[in-house]
């Protein structure tokens, strides 16, 4: 049995430099098979970095997973600095074999995910039925009731919750998965046993790791996951390949 990672990060940016190579070392030794990258370049609570072009980073993302074939990419957003361009969408489009969907941090770009300004992106995911995960924890209006609240206006994109609110004991976050169709979370920095007290419809979860920000810590924290990987084929395998892998086109 495969295991797929959703939640995946490579780049560099203020204190933070993740490599590619750790990625990598990180899913060999621990018998992870696939991972859904986004670059961190794009994080925009750096503002000394306004003059950066998300193309750029996620193209550098795209040539350096281009070579494998376990290895796929969100696009990091940047609607602070930037609108949606039909350079962004060309580039996307034109890479759906590596490209699963869209990643938003609405805490680094320092808005709610019903800003105005991230609209476009939404629009442009729905229209082509691209996946979004969205980065929901409590306070700074990151709380994935927001997210919840235009889940319906964008029937033809799924949406990850990722973390299923941070910091918090995700009940509220888990009513919403359960309740929206194109609503899913990710277990990322949730216990396993925390996992199975949830009670989150089995169809509606993936498995997201957020490595490699604090490096080999990271993977241990998720090891009754892999222990108990044979009776959760849905969670670490069978849901992520439905909406980020067979979703994309050739």
């Amino acid at each position: 049995m495969q295991i797929i990672d959703t939640h995946v990060h490579c780049g560099s940016i203020g204190t933070f430099d993740l490599k590619l190579k750790d990625v990598l070392r990180l899913m060999q030794n621990n018998c992870v098979d696939i991972a859904v990258i986004s670059g961190i370049d794009n994080a925009e609570f750096y503002d000394e970095h306004f003059e950066r072009h998300s193309l750029d980073a996620n193209t550098k993302l795209l040539e350096k997973i281009r070579g494998y074939d376990n290895l796929y990419m969100q696009y990091w957003i940047r609607p602070k600095f930037e609108n949606m361009t039909e350079e962004i969408a060309s580039f996307i489009l034109n890479n759906r074999d590596k490209i699963c969907g869209l990643k938003i941090h609405p805490f680094t770009s320092s808005m709610c995910i019903n800003d105005n300004r991230i609209k476009p992106y939404l629009e442009f995911a729905d229209k082509n039925k691209l996946t979004v995960s969205v980065h929901t924890a409590t306070g700074y209006n990151c709380e994935c009731r927001y997210l919840a609240e235009l889940c319906g206006n964008y029937p033809n994109a799924d949406f990850v919750a990722v973390h299923m609110d941070l910091m918090t004991d995700h009940t509220e976050a888990v009513k919403y998965v359960n309740e929206i169709p194109n609503l899913y979370g990710d277990v990322s920095w949730i216990t396993y046993s925390d996992y199975k007290n949830l009670e989150v419809d089995e169809e509606k979860i993936v498995f997201g790791s957020d490595i490699p920000i604090n490096m080999e810590t990271e993977y241990q924290f998720y090891k009754e996951y892999f222990i108990n990987k044979e009776k959760e084929v849905k969670l670490l395998y069978n849901n992520a390949k439905r909406i980020f892998l067979d979703k994309r086109k050739f």
